[in-house]
């Protein structure tokens, strides 16, 4: 069973999904990729494995720089 708030979820053919944002497309909207294993534990696993390989890439710019 999937617990609350980790996106993971057990499919039709009884493997395990997770998903998680990887990036923003041209709009500005998130992108979600997705992790798929056999075990709740192994999806779990991968998931966070993804999660630190994904950075979202933020303005590096200031606030003093901007003004």
């Amino acid at each position: 069973m999937s617990r609350r708030g980790e996106n993971i979820f057990k499919r039709k053919d009884g493997r395990w999904e997770g998903r998680y944002k990887s990036g923003l497309n041209e709009k500005g909207k998130t992108k979600y990729s997705s992790v798929y294993a056999r075990t709740y534990r192994e999806c779990s696993q991968k998931l966070q494995e993804a999660r630190k390989k994904t950075c979202v890439n933020k303005s590096s710019i200031t606030f003093e720089q901007l003004f």
